[in-house]
């Protein structure tokens, strides 16, 4: 179980990107130590504000600040790269002491023999969570020199005794445990269906435990195209009880012109189309994410902790297709996710393609923020009434 600083926690730990499996985290020369991460994710339903927050190093004092207005989305990440030039949201350039990612443990510590050290995050009113590892970790005695002055540390304080190989991460399992495993930096969701959902494909509508890659699928665009791979991602009950912004967010039958329920990822994102959303954003069709269209319609996130199934449907573009009847999308890879999406297990992926070079240039649609659909479903509200009535 992690521990928790206003809902945010340390998620993973790149502290040894080197050997034949290193990932080429921030997209520039290659795959080296300036690739080393530390992520956080955002455990709330709301979005946090990261101004002020800071992580550091026993070893090598502040490691990064951020800044006002940077922000982490519920359930999503901020990571931290020993060196990231012009990083897409989420992602930071290291701005501390260590970020020119150089020297003999480069961004971190190696975690190997005795680089061992303790990371902290805090906040702007000095509390932290630390977490320490490397073979027998060693819990600082006392703060780095220079560390904000009149906080405590929250929760116990994480330890372990991970040496993290070459290329190998700390982050968690199922269980919110720390483990080592392949890195994943900056895919913190899931953007998927449950279990049960049905794809209408060219020639039939399928369950899409049932989907294969080769699958002709139709498109919103009128195209059809095809399924080149898709990842079986099941979530245990541990995850959810600790994690329970995953758990499936429920569209009702009808909602979103779907003709049965739909479980949704909460990060899934469904199509609204209306003429007030050209108005509002100069597009009759955006995509916005479900778990933004909460109490619209009867939409809800689903209470239980029984362990759900999500299934990625990737496609050369990120598309718009038909999922029990509501327009919705497929697996959306920009310029991170990818890099790192061939490592991740359970994908069933087309006979010569390699998930490795995937990568999508741009949504098949526009995507709202969540003030900005907020403001659609506000213009929706009264004409959805004005239709009641009149039934």
């Amino acid at each position: 179980m992690p521990d928790f600083l206003n809902g945010l926690f340390f998620s993973e730990i790149l502290a040894d990107n080197a050997g034949g499996g290193a990932v080429n985290v921030n997209g520039q020369g290659g795959t080296n130590k300036q690739d080393e991460f530390v992520e956080i994710q955002n455990n709330t339903s709301s979005v946090i504000d990261l101004g002020g927050y800071q992580i550091w190093s026993d070893k090598h004092g502040l490691l990064h600040s951020f800044s006002p207005g940077d922000e982490i989305q519920p359930g999503g990440t901020a990571t931290v790269v020993g060196t990231y030039n012009n990083p897409p949201a989420g992602f930071y350039g290291a701005n501390g002491n260590n970020n020119s990612a150089s020297g003999n443990g480069g961004f971190l510590e190696d975690g190997e023999g005795s680089k061992n050290d303790t990371l902290y995050l805090v906040d702007p009113d000095g509390d932290y969570i630390r977490l320490s590892y490397g073979q027998n970790a060693q819990v600082p005695s006392s703060l780095p020199s220079g560390f904000p002055a009149g906080g405590s540390l929250q929760g116990a304080g994480e330890i372990t005794s991970s040496g993290a190989p070459n290329a190998t991460s700390i982050l968690r399992d199922a269980d919110g445990e720390l483990v080592e495993g392949t890195p994943t930096a900056g895919i913190p969701g899931l953007v998927c269906f449950a279990v049960g959902t049905v794809i209408t494909t060219c020639d039939a509508d399928v369950a899409v435990e049932d989907l294969r890659p080769g699958r002709r699928v139709p498109t919103l665009s009128g195209e059809e195209v095809t399924l080149r791979a898709v990842r079986r991602a099941p979530i245990g009950r541990g995850i959810l009880r600790w994690n329970p912004d995953l758990r499936p967010v429920l569209v009702p039958a009808g909602a979103l012109g779907n003709t049965r329920p739909l479980h949704l990822s909460p990060a899934h994102r469904v199509l609204l189309r209306d003429a007030r959303a050209d108005f509002l954003f100069g597009s009759l069709e955006v995509l916005a994410p479900v778990r933004h269209l909460v109490g619209y319609q009867g939409i809800h996130v689903e209470s239980s902790e029984a362990p759900v199934t999500y299934f990625h449907l990737l496609f050369d573009r990120h598309e718009v297709i038909r999922a029990s009847g509501c327009w919705s999308e497929s697996l959306f890879l920009g310029e991170v996710a990818h890099a790192g999406i061939d490592a991740v297990q359970g994908w069933q992926v087309q006979s010569g393609i390699d998930l490795a070079t995937m990568s999508h240039d741009a949504t098949a649609r526009p995507v709202l923020k969540r003030h900005e659909t907020a403001l659609l479903l506000d213009t929706l509200a009264p004409l959805m009434q004005c239709m009641k009535r009149a039934a």
